[in-house]
């Protein structure tokens, strides 16, 4: 120690690698989400991995409109992020939002804050995560009001993913998504479910997902898919972060 002027002990500085050592995850996370960082978080859970969120304005009825007027804020939400020091990813917590605003949209308003990170969505991310698993063929479970749920069916579609059955909540936005129950979610999916889909797609990061995967993949004998899910894993792949885990869904096994 060294006494400075004004009376105070001046005490040397030593530091640590700090939380987040192995990867620090930047996740953009709507206004009106009670559910899509705590979700995302449950299952980003690995030693030296941190997640930091902020929020992005957000009305509390998910239309395309309301959904595609997030793309002007994200600019100025990813500069909220733990400025000035290291993020390796940052993803957007918003499945039909992505749809709606363009990807190409979301990454290039990310990257202005942050030029040259790595980006994902949850609808990238969930379309990643069948590929690898090897499902072409799925059904598709989500809350959105029909016009929205279309949105992203088309977007899967497109994406040379076919659909064989699909069903929708026809729910306004967040403060009904976020109160579904899981054994309703775990209900609906197993209800439609057919023996030829590869694969179960939860859409939307609104819906509480982590406690559900497993159960449900025992039940239905194949892989289940969620936003949040997916979000989580993708942000850990493109941090260089291939550590299989348990738990938490054959796409965190396999993939």
């Amino acid at each position: 120690m060294h006494s400075s002027n004004n009376g105070w002990e001046l005490v040397e500085s030593k530091y640590e690698a700090g939380v987040g050592s192995r990867a620090s995850i930047g996740l953009l996370a709507l206004a009106t989400d009670r559910i899509g960082a705590f979700d995302t978080e449950e299952f980003l859970r690995v030693d030296g991995v941190a997640m930091f969120s902020t929020r992005v304005p957000m009305a509390e009825v998910a239309t395309l409109q309301s959904l595609a007027a997030m793309g002007d804020h994200l600019e100025q939400a990813t500069r909220l992020l733990v400025p000035g020091s290291r993020l390796d990813v940052v993803g957007f917590s918003c499945t039909s939002g992505t749809v709606a605003i363009g990807v190409d949209k979301v990454r290039n308003a990310i990257r202005k804050a942050r030029p040259g990170i790595q980006v994902t969505t949850p609808i990238e991310a969930g379309c990643e995560g069948l590929r690898r698993l090897g499902a072409a063929r799925i059904t598709l479970v989500a809350p959105y009001l029909v016009k929205t749920a279309n949105l992203v069916s088309g977007f899967l579609e497109e994406a040379g993913i076919q659909i064989l059955r699909r069903a929708t909540f026809d729910l306004k936005g967040d403060p009904d998504m976020n109160r579904l129950s899981p054994e309703v979610i775990i209900d609906a999916a197993a209800g439609i479910d057919l023996p030829e889909s590869d694969a179960v797609f939860i859409s939307c990061t609104g819906l509480r997902t982590a406690t559900i995967v497993s159960e449900l993949e025992d039940r239905l004998r194949k892989p289940v898919v969620t936003s949040n899910q997916a979000l989580a894993w993708h942000s850990l792949r493109l941090a260089g972060i291939d550590d299989r885990l348990h738990g938490r869904g054959l796409l965190f096994e396999k993939a």
